[in-house]
């Protein structure tokens, strides 16, 4: 793995999986510009933030077949009790791709993970008493 620029990744990526913060600079920093700078039809992945991919040109690059496939453990609004007609709509549609998975952004609710924060805890209340 070697560093590379937005440039080089847009042209020889076959693989693309984002994993920055939530920023000024990286909102919506997956929008129709960089979809539409890939040169390889790459594999996109985002495990960061939803609000860093702008889920409509996701779909238009999907459509396009800019993008080979998407997986994704976070979406652009969290809240699906929230959603608005759009954005329901754009979900069951990203649902419905065969090249699309969708997973909860969850990897830190494991057993392994519940138990280690159960367990330091338990030596932060034992260190206080």
């Amino acid at each position: 793995i070697k560093e590379a620029s937005l440039e080089q990744i847009s042209r020889y990526a076959d693989v693309i999986s984002l994993h920055i913060p939530l920023t000024e600079e990286t909102h919506h920093m997956a929008n129709a510009a960089f979809f539409n700078s890939l040169q390889q039809s790459p594999f996109f992945i985002n495990t960061s933030r939803g609000k860093i991919v702008h889920t409509a040109h996701l779909i238009e690059a999907l459509k396009s077949k800019k993008v080979a496939g998407a997986a994704l453990d976070v979406l652009e609004n969290e809240k699906l009790a929230a959603y608005t007609k759009q954005e329901k709509e754009s979900l069951d549609w990203l649902l419905a791709q065969y090249n699309v998975i969708i997973t909860p952004h969850i990897a830190g609710y494991s057993r392994e993970a519940l138990y280690k924060m159960a367990k330091v805890l338990a030596g932060k209340i034992l260190e206080n008493e």
